[in-house]
């Protein structure tokens, strides 16, 4: 096994001189043992076959033996020279075609071999850079030298250098950027043979970083400067709606200011009509006609004052709840009741379901809010139709429904009927008067209840109006 590290050199060596020595170690073994025991039992003519027949069989056959052994190590030798002149081919094809400058330089220093990359970075022909030292390429300067001197120290002593950028100059006199790589090369004795250079051009990867740090720097200061804009947008936005905020507060103490203050002369009014009916039991015609008016309108503008204050409160935060749990059945014949003081030609259909669960609500507001939705559906309604209210129940919630037979809504209206200000009709020519702020005070009012409220069309013609209210735990 050992003689396989040899060379074929040494191998024929051994060979040469193992052979002899085989060949006189068996003829001595023979004479003594095998010649001398064929002699003693057996005659001469015996005796001379077994040494011819020995002599012509056994030195040949070491002969074919050796001849063999060297065959075959000059067949392992060929086929070996074969494989490293492939590898030197594709070796030498890669660097022929690397578009990377690949050089290899003598113990001296000097170009001996220049690939096509480096033709094309550099502009030199092969056969002009042969021979040429590598400060040509690095520039003749005192730094250059000190670098190329660094250069040759470094790999011998860690056997690289890897990733060293540098600059070089061109045939055409123009500086190149390279990033070099340069390895030590030695025999198997480990003497200096020489050292392979890679150039790689990253001129232009260090304009594209260059290029990037500066953009870099531009983001950063159009983001700085951004920021500073966004600072100043935020504060100026903050005052605003300090001011807004502040304007809102004025808004709401002037409303509840001014609604407080009508609700004076409004009492007031009521006092002196109930005053007029009370002590002229013989007011002429016309007093007669007109009395029945201002009340109406007084009604009205106390019903606005109302509405008012109460959208005053909720959007100020200052409405107070006080739910608890209550039967709807008692509140929709308690607000029937009323209305029908004021109108007393409109017929209501009224839910007798007995068994109903209770609701968690504040009483006052269920009232306000079922007063709304019936005051509604009589102004819509036409005379003489009927009113139709209806309660229905499931686990979770109890819903009161409310159905006038009037127009219905449109469709853009059944969405936004319940904004404030929204009318269905805003012309000037209403039918029914109004501000529209009922509705969108009856949503809030619910929905601070934890309930909800809607509004449809039936199939039969009119308006749906639905509010449902949370079971009572």
């Amino acid at each position: 096994m050992k003689l396989t590290t040899y060379t074929l050199k040494q191998r024929i060596s051994i060979l040469r001189w193992t052979l002899p020595v085989m060949l006189v170690i068996v003829t001595i073994l023979y004479q003594l043992w095998s010649a001398h025991l064929a002699h003693n039992y057996y005659g001469d003519t015996i005796h001379f076959a077994v040494e011819f027949l020995f002599y012509a069989t056994v030195g040949p056959l070491l002969i074919f033996r050796a001849l063999t052994r060297l065959g075959h190590w000059l067949d392992e030798k060929e086929q070996a020279e074969k494989q490293a002149r492939a590898s030197e081919q594709r070796l030498a094809s890669i660097t022929n075609a690397s578009a990377d400058a690949i050089l290899s330089l003598n113990a001296q220093g000097r170009i001996e071999s220049w690939n096509h990359g480096a033709e094309l970075i550099f502009g030199y022909p092969a056969h002009e850079m042969q021979g040429r030292s590598l400060l040509d390429l690095l520039g003749s300067s005192e730094a250059s030298e000190v670098e190329f001197r660094w250069l040759v120290e470094g790999v011998r002593q860690k056997g690289f250098v890897r990733g060293h950028q540098t600059t070089c100059w061109d045939a055409a006199g123009q500086q190149i950027t390279v990033e070099l790589t340069a390895t030590h090369l030695t025999n198997e004795a480990g003497k200096n043979l020489a050292m392979s250079v890679i150039l790689r051009d990253v001129t232009e990867r260090q304009h594209r970083e260059a290029e990037i740090r500066r953009l870099n720097t531009s983001l950063r200061e159009q983001v700085a400067e951004r920021t500073r804009e966004l600072a100043k947008k935020v504060e100026e936005l903050a005052q605003a709606n300090a001011d807004l905020q502040q304007l809102d507060r004025m808004r709401s103490e002037f409303v509840s200011l001014v609604s407080h203050q009508l609700r004076a002369p409004l009492t007031n009014m009521y006092g002196v009509l109930e005053h007029i009916e009370a002590n002229c039991p013989l007011m002429e015609a016309t007093c007669v006609r007109m009395v029945p008016i201002l009340y109406q309108q007084v009604e009205r503008l106390d019903h606005l004052v109302r509405d008012v204050l109460n959208m005053t409160r909720i959007e100020s935060g200052a409405l107070v709840l006080h739910p608890e749990p209550i039967s709807v059945l008692p509140i929709v014949q308690q607000v029937v009741e009323q209305l029908r003081i004021r109108a007393a030609a409109r017929p209501f259909s009224l839910p007798t379901k007995p068994g109903l669960p209770l609701v968690f609500a504040d009483r006052d507001q269920v009232v306000e809010v079922l007063s709304n939705l019936l005051d509604n559906a009589d102004k819509y309604s036409p005379a003489g139709k009927e009113v139709v209210v209806d309660v229905r129940a499931d686990q979770t919630e109890v819903t009161l429904s409310v159905r006038d037979f009037g127009p219905g809504l449109s469709p853009s209206d059944l969405e936004r009927v319940f904004e404030k200000f929204r009318r269905s009709d805003s012309s000037d020519s209403q039918a029914v008067y109004g501000y529209g702020l009922g509705l969108y005070i009856c949503r809030r009012l619910v929905e601070a209840q934890g309930g909800r409220i809607w509004a449809e069309n039936h199939p039969n013609g009119g308006a749906v109006f639905s509010l449902a209210l949370p079971v009572a735990g």
